[in-house]
C-alpha cells in the first residue's frame, strides 16, 4: 500500500479543559481531492492550523510526503500552497504585480512567462494587468490560488474557498479545483461547509465533529451505502399507497403528492418494491434513488451529537 500523502494519527489540541482536536485519524492518498468537512466548531481549521504548522498539537502525529512535521517542517511547506483565511492583496497594484512581488517572498520563479503561465490556470490570464481593486471576490478567491500555485506545489490546502461567492463563483473555483487535479496532477485538500460543492467535487472525504473523524472513505462508496431517498413517481398514488402500506415497507413513508411517493429505504428494499407495485398494475413512471451529501452528513453528525 503506497504511503498516504497525508497521514494523521491521535492528534489532539486542547485549550484548557476544551477538546478542539480529540484524537482524530485521516488518511490522504496523492491525487485525491479530500473533502475535510464537518459542522462550525467540529475542529477543521485548528486542524488545518496543525497541517501548517501553525499551531502545535497538544498531542499525536502529523506527517506529510512521508516526513514528519515536527522534523522536516521546511521541507513539507515548501511543497504546500495554502489558502487558509481570505487572500489578501495590494489592491493598487495589478494581478501580475501581486504575484510577482507575493513569489519573490516565498522564492517562487517571478519571470511574467511563469506568471501569466499561472494566472491562465486560474482563469485570470486577461486580467493580468488589471488593478487587485477592479476584481470580484470571486476573482481574488482565483488569484489567491494563483498565489498557491506560484512555488508548484505539490498539495493545495483550501480552507472554505467559495465562502461568499456567488452561484457562478461556485462554479468557477469548482471548475478550477478539478482542472488542479485532473490537468495538473495536484492533490487538493478541500475543507468546505458548502455540502453539495465537496460532493460535486471530492473523490474521498472525512466527517469530523466535535474533534473526531466519524467515518472516512471514498465519496460515491459513502454516498451509496445505507438508506436512500426514493422518489416513486406514478399517476396512481393513491392507490400505490394503499399497497405499501400493506407491507413492511409501510414506515418508509416520508410524504406523497399528487404524482409521486417518497420514501427513504435501504438499497437492498427496492428492486423488491417496484416488483410489488409492478405486479399490482400501479403504471411507475420513474423510480429514483438519491442520497446526497447533506443527508448523509446530518444524519451521521446527529447520531454523534
Amino acid at each position: 500500500m503506497p504511503t498516504p500523502l497525508i497521514e494523521i494519527h491521535d492528534l489532539h489540541k486542547h485549550y484548557g479543559s476544551f477538546h478542539a482536536v480529540d484524537g482524530l485519524d485521516l488518511h490522504v492518498s496523492q491525487g485525491d481531492v479530500y473533502g475535510f468537512l464537518g459542522p462550525n466548531g467540529a475542529g477543521k481549521s485548528t486542524t488545518i492550523r496543525m497541517m501548517l504548522s501553525l499551531i502545535r498539537p497538544t498531542s499525536g502525529s502529523i506527517k506529510v510526503f512521508g516526513l514528519d512535521l515536527t522534523s522536516h517542517r521546511n521541507d513539507i511547506l515548501r511543497r504546500i500552497g495554502a489558502i487558509v483565511e481570505r487572500p489578501d492583496f495590494y489592491n493598487y497594484l495589478t494581478a501580475r504585480r501581486n504575484l510577482e512581488l507575493l513569489g519573490r517572498l516565498s522564492g517562487a520563479d517571478v519571470s511574467t512567462s511563469s506568471i501569466d503561465r499561472i494566472l491562465g490556470i486560474v482563469g485570470l490570464a486577461s486580467r493580468a494587468s488589471s488593478k487587485v481593486k477592479t476584481f470580484s471576490h470571486g476573482m481574488k478567491q482565483r488569484l489567491g490560488i494563483a498565489q498557491a500555485l506560484l512555488h508548484s506545489p505539490d498539495l493545495i490546502v483550501l480552507d472554505e474557498p467559495t465562502t461568499g461567492l456567488d452561484p457562478q463563483g461556485m462554479v468557477d473555483i469548482r471548475d478550477l479545483i478539478l482542472e488542479l487535479a485532473a490537468d495538473h496532477k495536484k492533490t487538493v485538500f478541500l475543507s468546505s461547509h458548502i455540502l453539495p460543492e465537496v460532493e460535486l467535487t471530492a473523490t474521498r472525504m472525512v466527517i469530523i465533529n466535535r474533534g473526531k473523524a466519524v467515518v472516512e472513505g471514498a465519496v460515491q462508496d459513502l454516498l451509496n451505502a445505507g438508506r436512500l431517498k426514493v422518489t416513486i413517481e406514478t399517476s396512481e398514488v393513491p392507490r400505490a399507497l394503499e399497497l405499501i402500506r400493506a407491507t413492511p415497507l409501510s414506515s418508509h413513508i416520508q410524504s406523497s403528492t399528487d404524482g409521486a411517493i417518497i420514501m427513504m429505504m435501504e438499497r437492498e428494499e427496492i428492486a423488491g418494491l417496484v416488483a410489488h407495485l409492478a405486479d399490482a398494475r400501479i403504471p411507475l413512471s420513474a423510480v429514483s434513488p438519491v442520497r446526497s451529501l447533506e443527508e448523509y452528513f446530518i444524519s451521521l453528525t446527529q447520531e454523534v451529537s
